[in-house]
């Protein structure tokens, strides 16, 4: 197998999810899976107890100043969560190579920590209903007892992200959503994304997946002078 001669074949970081922290190893000799970066979805699904299918991809904030200067962020889509038959049609792989358009290895160093962040909302290109979406910030930009753009403490609840992931999984509420947003998101219309809100506002979910923090908005703030506010649930719900 080629081999990187700048980079270890195997590394192990930290990621703190809620008030623990856990170790991910990444495997880069690990023959199992086409994209080396899919080990960190079986990996997280072992930490959050969220199923692979419910979670869509992980995004690595501001991932290496260094040898990636100006990125603001690198996602990776976990192909787990695409529904069956409908997985996209990727390039051939030869395990003796590394792949160029796989960049995971530039990415993460053996030792570093972070932070899991995470939301849900309709993904209407993967899964088709109801997800998650992880976020890893390293340590380096998560503020001790205070939010910074880079992550918020009050989203990362045990009680949030047990509303999330009951609604992520909820397979039955998921099955009387996808049929009335899935057409209304395919049509790329302008007025999609506020028809899509209408409808997870009747069935009363947009206000745990529309949360907003005022301090990873600031800037927004700032130049605004407020946050927009809108209506996340029916004013006439009890």
């Amino acid at each position: 197998m080629a081999q990187r001669r700048d980079y270890p074949h195997k590394i192990t970081f930290k990621v703190k999810h809620l008030d623990e922290y856990h170790d991910i190893v990444l495997d880069w000799d690990e023959d199992r899976y086409r994209y080396k970066s899919q080990q960190i979805f079986d990996q997280l699904e072992l930490i959050t107890g969220v199923p692979n299918r419910y979670a869509c991809n992980v995004c690595v904030r501001r991932p290496d100043e260094v040898n990636l200067a100006g990125i603001i962020a690198v996602p990776h889509i976990n192909l787990k969560a695409y529904p069956p038959g409908s997985e996209p049609n990727l390039p051939d792989y030869s395990r003796h190579y590394y792949r160029e358009d796989d960049i995971s290895w530039r990415i993460f160093r053996d030792g570093e920590r972070y932070h899991l962040e995470y939301y849900a909302y309709y993904d209407y290109e993967v899964s088709k209903r109801i997800s998650f979406s992880y976020s890893l910030v390293n340590e380096r930009y998560v503020t001790e007892g205070a939010c910074s753009r880079d992550f918020c403490h009050y989203k990362c609840t045990e009680s949030h992200f047990k509303k999330l992931k009951d609604l992520a999984s909820n397979d039955e509420l998921n099955a009387k959503i996808t049929p009335l947003v899935q057409p209304i998101m395919e049509t790329f219309s302008n007025t999609r994304n506020s028809e899509k809100r209408k409808i997870l506002i009747e069935f009363n979910v947009e206000q745990f997946l529309y949360v907003i923090c005022s301090e990873e908005r600031r800037e927004v703030i700032q130049q605004n002078g407020h946050e927009r506010q809108d209506d996340l649930y029916l004013r006439t719900r009890g």
